[in-house]
């Protein structure tokens, strides 16, 4: 039996399934972001929200929720959100909710609105970025 869970975690290692991040983990992905982007820091979710209220240019601020969301793995190469792993943080996070289904359809919903356009030189992925992660923070559930 133990062979069988050993050779089981070994195929999931080997074939990159998605690893659920935790708060602490996006917060760390934060402080890195907010460095590589000489940012100002405040808490994760004040931070994220706040960005909210400066849609004047394609400031750094986007890219920093780009740069957490891709840290965690919730982006795909080209900065789309990376359906699988969304639905698996979103699941996780939001455990205790007697209707997953309710969180797959809203999930679903930011996952199909279309990717914001605007911002010059890189702006536009990170608007794109920040757009889905405002879409989900609409919601009643957490990503993270």
């Amino acid at each position: 039996m133990q062979t069988l869970l050993v050779s089981i975690s070994l195929f999931v290692m080997a074939h990159g399934a998605y690893v659920v991040r935790s708060f602490a983990d996006a917060t760390a992905y934060r402080d890195e972001c907010v460095q590589q982007y000489a940012g100002r820091g405040s808490s994760l979710i004040d931070y994220m929200r706040q960005v909210a209220l400066h849609t004047d240019d394609a400031d750094s601020r986007w890219c920093i929720v780009r740069c957490i969301l891709q840290k965690a793995d919730l982006l795909d190469g080209e900065g789309a959100p990376h359906e699988a792993n969304v639905h698996a943080q979103m699941q996780h996070s939001n455990a205790i909710v007697e209707d997953p289904d309710d969180i797959r359809s809203e999930t679903s919903r930011c996952l199909r609105e279309p990717p914001a356009s605007g911002g010059g030189g890189g702006g536009g992925g990170c608007l794109r970025a920040y757009t889905f992660f405002a879409c989900i923070q609409s919601t009643e559930y957490d990503l993270f």
